[in-house]
């Protein structure tokens, strides 16, 4: 049993792994409390950034009286589509840093890839994270748990924000190839749940999508100004990750 805490109020849930399975299920049952069913790969990590974002969903569930499913969601329509123009947040990466608990082995996706974590406690006066085919935080040998996990968690965010704007141009690039009216950059921000989005007139992608191949990235991209179901032959397959993961990267 595995607990989340929210406000003053806490959720237990239960973790099955369904290892040929690809999304990701909540219930609330009579018996069983909430349970999350996943695929095999994701660690408690992802789970607890699920149970976070579906937070008010169970337990709005919990105070009810009635079992409940909440089926995996399609991909938003929003985040293959232009949308009116938003104010541009600011790119702190402290502010989209995570609290959870990172553990020594902790699978983390780039790319669509899954890195390991490996925390290294050491003399040193300031953290920091590389990444040599898995994911190194090197982090001070007095820190407690919980400016480990703040730190750890700061040190992923900021890292994946450092090769937002290579990673992105990288896959307009390839865009551009299947499309001429393809834009001549992109940018980066804070989205929550949204995928992209368009703000003056220039197509701004979550951050969080670095998680997912390059090919859904340049799916998401084109999706932004054309018809992308056209554009690419294998669309249904970049655009298959989206129904089968979600943005939290950790």
């Amino acid at each position: 049993m595995y607990t989340y805490q929210t406000g003053n109020q806490t959720i237990d849930y239960k973790i099955e792994v369904v290892p040929n399975r690809t999304d990701i299920t909540v219930q609330i049952c009579d018996k069983e409390g909430v349970k999350v069913i996943i695929p095999r790969g994701l660690n408690e990590n992802n789970v607890r950034s699920i149970i976070a974002r579906k937070a008010t969903w169970i337990l709005k569930q919990l105070n009810g009286s009635q079992p409940a499913e909440e089926k995996p969601a399609a991909p938003k329509k929003e985040a293959i589509k232009k949308e009116t123009a938003k104010k541009e947040a600011p790119k702190a990466a402290a502010s989209a840093a995570k609290t959870g608990s990172f553990e020594e082995g902790d699978k983390f996706p780039y790319l669509g890839r899954q890195y390991r974590l490996n925390i290294v406690r050491g003399d040193v006066a300031k953290a920091e994270m590389t990444f040599r085919a898995k994911f190194i935080a090197t982090v001070p040998e007095n820190w407690n748990e919980q400016q480990t996990n703040e730190g750890i968690g700061q040190l992923l965010t900021e890292w994946y924000q450092g090769r937002a704007g290579e990673k992105f141009q990288e896959a307009l690039k390839s865009v551009k190839k299947a499309a001429d009216n393809a834009p001549e950059s992109v940018k980066w921000d804070e989205l929550g749940e949204e995928y992209a989005t368009t703000q003056d007139n220039t197509i701004v992608l979550n951050w969080r999508l670095l998680t997912a191949p390059l090919a859904t990235i340049e799916y998401v991209i084109a999706s932004q100004f054309t018809n992308a179901d056209e554009l690419f032959e294998d669309a249904a397959e970049r655009k298959q990750w989206l129904s089968d993961n979600t943005l939290n990267a950790f």
